[in-house]
């Protein structure tokens, strides 16, 4: 990987496990801290005075595939059917959040059925 300031990473490593077990693993790319300390502009990419610069993405197949997923995103067909969805559970919220539906006042079953 290539730094928009010209140094090249020194290495690709993973992909790494994340923390969250649903979330996909990380392909980092590392950048030494002595690539990094020189330049004026490291405040915009490195919050880390003392470290070095690492870059996280997913691989390649994944990354694909949030390309195209967020391509279809913004057809109109997409956008319709995604609204019916927003009404529903902006319907459901409403009726847990707003009116305490959360929970039930009656424990027996035939009470307790919608």
């Amino acid at each position: 990987m290539t730094c928009p300031q010209g140094p090249v990473s020194k290495g690709w490593h993973g992909p790494y496990p994340t923390s969250s077990p649903t979330a996909a693993p990380l392909v980092v790319a590392r950048f030494t801290k002595g690539q990094c300390q020189p330049w004026p502009v490291r405040a915009r990419c490195a919050t880390s005075r003392e470290t070095a610069r690492n870059v996280s993405f997913p691989p390649r197949e994944l990354r694909n595939l949030q390309v195209r997923i967020r391509a279809e995103q913004q057809t109109p067909d997409w956008q319709a059917r995604f609204a019916v969805r927003s009404g529903v559970k902006g319907t459901v919220n409403e009726f847990a959040h707003g009116h305490g539906m959360r929970r039930c006042r009656c424990r027996e079953q035939p009470k307790a059925h919608l």
